[in-house]
């Protein structure tokens, strides 16, 4: 399975899986608020439903910055009955079901959905957009108590796009010294086992675990490590365990969050 067949799969299911929770809400989860800064459950659906409308409508350039399309969708939806809000959700399930799988374009083709004056591969477009869905749908989970879904292809594809950023984030973000490696153990839905390594030059990238001796090790739940990464949590309300350098270790959880 390509790349793009990957991402566009992990959209899919999330979307599936907002749409299903969605059915299932009271009045009182609807309005409940989550762990996106100033988003209610209702919010939430606002921004998905806004968003997956521009996609199937063509997804053409916005006018101005890319929040004010986000901010703009959220408002338009703003007070909306639940009812309104779902069924748009799920008149668009087909539409964004076909444009998913039939209609996928090459990978190195700008997406439907690319900024203005901006051409991004396709796969990478897709991904952030299965990252944005999949954080979603946790928000909504955890707002209403609905715990699911921490193994699927939507948190497979946040773990990836993780994965990429942790290099800068230990040798830029984090400062870590030529030499250094900073060792990760996830446990739980999707385990992880491995290390940063900063060579001499400065350069880091990822390595499995035993390649070189740990500078820093931080071991904490799947769970843990994706509220961390999207920005959901702050490392003081996480069990983790640090051995090492345990000031590098922080250093680099306090610079995890990869979501815009």
């Amino acid at each position: 399975m390509s790349a793009h067949d990957r991402a566009a799969a992990a959209c899919r299911h999330s979307l599936h899986a907002l749409a299903k929770i969605g059915d299932q809400l009271t009045d009182e989860q609807w309005a409940a608020p989550t762990d996106c800064p100033g988003w209610s459950v209702a919010d939430v659906y606002a921004h998905v439903v806004s968003l997956e409308q521009w996609m199937a409508d063509g997804g053409a350039a916005p006018a101005g910055p890319p929040q004010q399309l986000i901010d703009s969708g959220v408002e338009q939806w703003r007070g909306a009955a639940r009812g309104e809000v779902l069924a748009a959700l799920h008149e668009l399930l087909p539409v964004r079901e076909r444009q998913l799988t039939d209609e996928l374009r090459a990978a190195d083709a700008p997406g439907w959905w690319g900024w203005a004056n901006t051409a991004v591969p396709f796969a990478v477009q897709l991904s952030a957009r299965a990252f944005d869905l999949w954080v979603h749908e946790q928000d909504v989970r955890r707002a209403v108590r609905r715990p699911g879904n921490l193994g699927s292809p939507g948190a497979q594809n946040a773990r990836d796009l993780v994965l990429q950023a942790l290099p800068r984030i230990v040798a830029k973000k984090a400062g870590a010294a030529a030499g250094s490696a900073v060792r990760f153990t996830t446990l739980g839905e999707l385990p992880q086992d491995f290390a940063v390594y900063v060579d001499e030059q400065g350069r880091a990238s990822v390595v499995p675990s035993d390649t070189h001796r740990s500078t820093a090790h931080a071991t904490l739940s799947w769970e843990a490590y994706t509220l961390l990464a999207t920005g959901r949590s702050t490392r003081d309300r996480q069990q983790v365990w640090l051995t090492g350098d345990v000031a590098l270790a922080e250093s680099v959880l306090d610079h995890l969050n990869i979501a815009p």
